[in-house]
């Protein structure tokens, strides 16, 4: 058993106000599907219109760095 957990920040270029309508929900459900897919867990998640808030538990087998990289 293991708890790892993450706060990462991402911010649009200029923070522009583009993570709206139907690019957040994209957005969203890219997030969901990609932690799926790699076996980590959102523990919250919040798209703004000019920036995201993922907290998430990963692996210890995984990097920081390899996690970031997994979601970009």
């Amino acid at each position: 058993m293991y708890q790892t957990a993450y706060h990462i920040v991402w911010i649009p270029k200029y923070r522009r106000k583009i993570l709206v309508g139907d690019v957040r929900e994209f957005t969203i459900k890219t997030l969901h599907q990609i932690a799926e897919d790699k076996g980590f867990e959102i523990l919250a998640l919040e798209v703004c219109p000019d920036h995201i808030h993922l907290f998430v538990s990963i692996p210890p087998a995984v990097s920081i760095s390899q996690a970031v990289k997994c979601f970009s």
